[in-house]
């Protein structure tokens, strides 16, 4: 099985993307074994879920907005890689989770800790431009679900025994 996810804020501007592609991804006809999921609900949330059914999932994409200092629209496609983690990294993830802080960093460090993620992860960010309140996406968040679509679709059908990043996934740039 495979989970297609978005995990995101409602009414964050760009912040919402990971949501709003869930939005989109439900609309659309998918292979059977996919299963499209909005995990905003919180990381630890989100752990017990896949903790309750090891090994559901063979793969997992996950989406969503994340500030890493990029240019602003900029999708970032890459294949999950897991880190040397500390106790107290991930302590403070926790923390934040604890206290309503939801994203996709914070997902994906602590379900590596507990160890819910598949090797066969990835994951799609934006670079948010616009991160104000508001139930819009700027135009430039607004132009790259396109291209994140087809970005997940493709890597639906990668094959991902010759190495983790099967054909590769490489940053694309705000305007293409």
């Amino acid at each position: 099985m495979i989970l297609l996810a978005g995990v995101g804020y409602s009414d964050l501007r760009d912040l919402s993307f990971g949501p709003r592609l869930v939005d989109r991804m439900r609309r659309e006809t998918w292979p059977p074994g996919v299963e499209v999921q909005d995990l905003s609900y919180g990381p630890l949330a989100v752990v017990q879920w896949l903790q309750d059914e090891p090994g559901r999932f063979s793969r997992v994409i996950l989406a969503g907005a994340v500030e890493r200092g990029r240019t602003p629209g900029a999708l970032a496609p890459y294949a999950w890689v897991p880190r040397e983690l500390t106790p107290d990294a991930v302590q403070e993830r926790v923390a934040e989770a604890v206290t309503g802080v939801i994203g996709l960093e914070n997902l994906l460090i602590i379900g590596q800790w507990f160890g819910v993620l598949p090797a066969d992860t990835w994951v799609i960010e934006l670079e948010p431009v616009e991160t104000d309140w508001g139930s819009d996406p700027s135009a430039t968040g607004a132009a790259r679900m396109d291209e994140a679509m087809a970005w997940i679709r493709e890597t639906l059908h990668t094959d991902a025994s010759g190495g983790r990043n099967g054909r590769g996934a490489h940053p694309v740039e705000a305007g293409g």
